[in-house]
């Protein structure tokens, strides 16, 4: 097996670690948070937050591969956080909440192999919702951009007035 060179590589730098921040952030964010202030389902949240806007950030100057990864990134990060929410508010089965934890701490290493192939150049694939986002990320890179200013607010034009 071939590891691509840094010249042969065939997406940016700043794309494969933007990917790999975006696959990994259970491991930079979330883990982190939840040890320092101890509210486990809570303080995963920001982790599918976070890699929506790198896919955002990555959408907006038209890098299709970075956006792809990162947007694979929040529907996993997203499952992340919903078994970990499930495994901790649910009381139906007594297994149950185990079988959330497991499906959760599987889907949690799957997000570092596909952060380890992101950030070696490889392209990372997900089962069942990498196609789909494929067509969709390939959909919003054709869609129209909309300039806002900051929080939305429409910004100004360049004689200094607002829109």
């Amino acid at each position: 097996m071939n590891e691509p060179e840094s010249e042969d590589a065939p997406f940016s730098k700043v794309e494969r670690l933007g990917g790999a921040i975006a696959h990994g952030s259970t491991l930079l964010i979330g883990i982190p948070l939840t040890v320092f202030l101890h509210e486990f389902p809570l303080f995963l949240a920001p982790c599918p937050l976070a890699a929506y806007m790198i896919s955002r950030s990555f959408r907006r100057r038209r890098m299709a591969w970075g956006s792809f990864q990162a947007m694979q990134a929040t529907m996993v990060q997203g499952f992340i956080l919903l078994m970990a929410v499930g495994m901790i508010y649910t009381s139906v089965a007594p297994r149950l909440p185990l079988v959330f934890g497991l499906a959760g701490f599987l889907a949690f290493l799957y997000t570092l192999w596909g952060a380890l192939d992101t950030m070696l150049g490889y392209d990372f694939r997900y089962f069942y919702v990498g196609d789909f986002l494929n067509k969709v990320s390939d959909a919003n890179l054709k869609r129209p951009e909309r300039r806002r200013g900051w929080f939305g607010f429409g910004g100004s034009s360049r004689n200094g007035k607002d829109r």
